[in-house]
């Protein structure tokens, strides 16, 4: 229990240093770096097959601490339920109230990348990666 809580801590971590910070973007644009690789563009089959699993890496504690992040669309708590490797994936069943019918999601132990949520689903604590609206500056008061 206490090593899931570890796993889950780091991986808020992670997701909150992957935040897009509106006040450290003009330092990179000034300074010449090498060209960034284009974002994914959002799949609808993202999770659901072998050939686009997420990836979340860690290990077995990487999967636990991935799936108490995962929520419906709503925010509610997903209920899963192993069943079993497939070819160095894992493959979880998972439901949530409202859901039709369960889903199968496909999970990469072994590999981690940029965790997000598969379509239908969303992650806890996980902010939108739109830039902030700057706050108005107090304009200058003369003596």
């Amino acid at each position: 229990m206490f090593t899931l809580r570890i796993a889950c801590a780091g991986l808020l971590f992670l997701t909150a240093c992957a935040s897009s910070n509106k006040s450290v973007a003009p330092a990179r644009e000034s300074r010449a770096s090498a060209p960034r690789p284009p974002e994914r563009a959002p799949s609808s089959s993202y999770g659901f097959g072998p050939e686009d699993p997420v990836r979340v890496g860690w290990g077995n504690e990487g999967l636990m601490a991935y799936l108490q992040l995962l929520r419906g669309p709503e925010g509610q708590r997903i209920a899963w339920r192993r069943m079993g490797p497939s070819g160095g994936l894992e493959v979880f069943e998972v439901t949530y109230e409202g859901l039709a019918a369960p889903v199968q999601l496909y999970l990469d132990p072994r590999n981690g990348d940029a965790i997000r949520a598969p379509s239908g689903f969303t992650i806890e604590g996980l902010t939108s990666r739109e830039p902030m609206v700057p706050e108005k500056k107090p304009g200058v008061i003369e003596l």
